[in-house]
């Protein structure tokens, strides 16, 4: 018997137009019938929803779209989710967007408002799906192919994968069509259902947080790094701090250091609600490994920003004059009141830098870890 992938098309706007309808319809076909001939040792089903919440004009933010698709597809205990809407999409780094992936989610966004209609519409569709998904099982973009890097809505063409991005996308079902941890058994409890969705594929999970480029964090959330500047600029120009920082234990120092960011990544975590994934309350480890993606990526994005405010704060230290910090310490300035003194500014400023990323927009914050790209 084949394993089976079940990928969920979800109609996200109160559509009537009957002509779309059917385009989409038709789309929706093609795409499973192309599923079947490119890898056909799986069992495909696609699967079809709706969610008629929205007007189908105007522009719609893609952090709500795939919102509804992971709350569709947990529900609906779907492997991945198509999310569909004639609408714009609200493009935040480019002009305009077709559709938005989201490896962490395991959800894609797309629009049909820039695709004609007719059978162009269809085959547009079509290929858009297949990139999208293709971005959903690990793929990057390539010269050629359905991965070939969007630039224009007429360019897009179906065509079949690579025999390298296939064999790539076979390893990657093959490990989504294996049991679930919740079929496993009934009762688990927090710490072990997490612990061994980490255990089960600790490579996977750290190079989907890599490939989230968490060290980039600061650049992006303007906020968070403003928080963070004031504390180190503060800090740095005062007696007080310096006389403090310079005077604390070591072993004390290194645990606050800890506590530090790991306090400001569960401060911002749970802030922005990032957590927070459909409205399922039983185990799921789709929404397991989610949320240790998300969580691991806010931690590597604290830790870095702890070793930027660390490295600017020791710089800082050997440019002010040795004199005038002695006279603030009241002692001799040697390298390791130097070192505590820039551990403990970098664990008081990454903590600021979590309260100030609380003031972000949530839905700016989603975007920047939900979102792969814009396509």
């Amino acid at each position: 018997m084949k394993p089976e992938v079940v990928i969920g098309w979800v109609l996200a706007a109160d559509l009537r137009d009957g002509a779309l309808l059917a385009a989409y319809a038709e789309a929706r076909e093609h795409l499973r019938q192309l599923l079947v001939r490119s890898f056909p040792e799986f069992d495909w089903k696609v699967d079809y929803g709706e969610r008629r919440i929205h007007l189908p004009r105007g522009a719609l933010d893609p952090v709500a779209l795939l919102e509804i698709g992971v709350d569709e597809k947990l529900h609906r205990r779907w492997d991945y989710a198509l999310v569909v809407v004639p609408n714009e999409l609200l493009s935040r780094h480019r002009p305009y967007a077709l559709g938005v992936p989201s490896s962490a989610l395991e959800v894609a966004v797309l629009s049909s408002s820039r695709l004609g209609s007719g059978e162009p519409l269809v085959d547009r569709l079509l290929a858009l799906s297949l990139h999208l998904l293709g971005h959903l099982w690990g793929l990057g973009h390539a010269e050629a192919g359905p991965m070939r890097p969007i630039d224009d809505p007429e360019g897009l063409e179906v065509a079949p994968f690579f025999p390298e991005e296939a064999a790539a996308v076979r390893r990657h079902l093959e490990e989504v069509v294996v049991a679930r941890l919740e079929e496993e058994r009934v009762r688990w409890n927090a710490f072990s259902f997490y612990a061994r969705t980490f255990f089960d594929d600790p490579h996977g999970i750290i190079r989907t947080i890599r490939e989230y480029a968490p060290w980039k964090m600061p650049i992006y959330l303007g906020r968070l790094t403003a928080a963070a500047a004031v504390s180190t600029v503060y800090l740095v120009m005062t007696s007080d701090a310096w006389a403090l920082g310079t005077r604390l234990p070591g072993l004390g120092l290194g645990m606050f250091a800890l506590i530090g960011f790991f306090g400001a990544a569960f401060f911002l975590f749970y802030g922005q609600d990032l957590g927070r994934l459909g409205h399922e309350r039983t185990w799921r480890e789709q929404l397991a490994r989610t949320r240790l993606v998300l969580f691991g990526t806010v931690l590597a994005g604290m830790a870095s920003l702890w070793a930027l405010v660390f490295s600017l704060t020791l710089s800082a230290g050997l440019l002010i004059p040795r004199s005038l910090l002695e006279g603030w310490i009241g002692s001799p300035l040697g390298w390791g009141q130097l070192l505590r003194f820039a551990t403990f500014s970098a664990a008081i400023s990454v903590l600021a830098a979590a309260m100030g990323g609380n003031l972000e927009e949530e839905a700016e914050i989603k975007a920047e870890f939900f979102m792969d790209e814009e396509v």
